[in-house]
């Protein structure tokens, strides 16, 4: 089993932190990644005694373009949970299961007839480093994710979920940050998913306005 462990922030300077990830780190090349996210109810879990609520499952489709040009698809099923240091900092344990896949519409076809739906999509245009230290490896995405702007992702992979390991990654990662003068206040405590959210009630309610 795979963790993942991440922080994302706010990018504003984003011409500084290419020129500074290519002094620092190995340059992977250029990707972008097209996600769509299903949701697959589960069955009604009693909340009280008189309510119910209905939860489901999330799970992504990537179709994922190098820049030979190859499409390559995968199938991820992960289990998010946020956590908060002593320094208020949030960042991503992640357990993620993923797999390739050679027909993405054989996968989403199955996932239509047990019930799933279509919850959103993202989209991310990537340049990605592999950034070394003594005793970890850090890979490290500078993310355009439409319309939301431009983040750097930064995660260690780990096959044991050890507290004291995961202390010393993510202060790893908030002085990766710092390098890229980017400061932890904009670290983004947020899934993509609740800012894409956010973006959509912003836009109903802008359109709202508009024809007051």
């Amino acid at each position: 089993m795979s963790f993942e462990i991440e922080i994302k922030a706010h990018v504003y300077n984003r011409n500084f932190v290419i020129e500074k990830m290519n002094s620092i780190a190995e340059y992977l090349g250029h990707t972008e990644k097209k996600d769509t996210y299903y949701h697959i109810p589960k069955q009604l879990v009693e909340q009280t005694e008189s309510k119910t609520s209905e939860e489901h499952i999330t799970v992504r489709i990537r179709s994922q373009i190098e820049k030979n040009s190859i499409s390559e698809n995968y199938f991820t099923y992960k289990k998010k949970e946020r956590q908060t240091s002593t320094d208020g900092v949030q960042f991503e344990v992640n357990v993620e299961n993923e797999t390739f896949i050679e027909n993405p519409n054989a996968m989403e076809q199955f996932l239509f007839d047990i019930g799933g739906k279509i919850a959103y999509t993202k989209e991310k245009i990537v340049e990605h480093w592999t950034y070394k230290t003594q005793n970890e490896e850090l890979h490290v995405e500078l993310c355009t994710v439409p319309p939301l702007g431009d983040f750097l992702e930064i995660e260690v992979i780990k096959e044991t979920q050890n507290p004291e390991e995961i202390a010393k990654i993510k202060q790893l990662e908030e002085q990766l940050l710092q390098e890229c003068e980017i400061p932890l206040s904009q670290i983004e405590p947020k899934y993509y998913s609740q800012m894409l959210a956010g973006c959509s009630v912003k836009k109903v309610q802008d359109s709202g306005k508009s024809l007051l």
